[in-house]
């Protein structure tokens, strides 16, 4: 068994600081090809704040536990 871990800050973002590549769509292309044993999703919200800026980021994560196809 493997495990492949995906967050949202692994993948470049646009202007606007949302992934180019969402996380179910990175999650779907990399599992195609894979026999999934299970998948556990976790989001956490952080807040922070600095002197022009109060804020809150939602994170998202994936644990992906897999086997590789063997050839045939």
């Amino acid at each position: 068994m493997k495990v492949k871990i995906f967050c949202e800050y692994d993948e470049p973002t646009n202007r606007y600081g949302f992934c180019e590549v969402p996380l179910e769509k990175r999650i779907n292309n990399f599992i195609k090809d894979k026999k999934v044993i299970d998948i556990k999703y976790q989001t956490n919200i952080s807040s922070y704040a600095n002197r022009t800026f109060n804020g809150t980021d939602l994170i998202e994560r994936a644990l992906v536990m897999y086997k590789e196809y063997e050839n045939e």
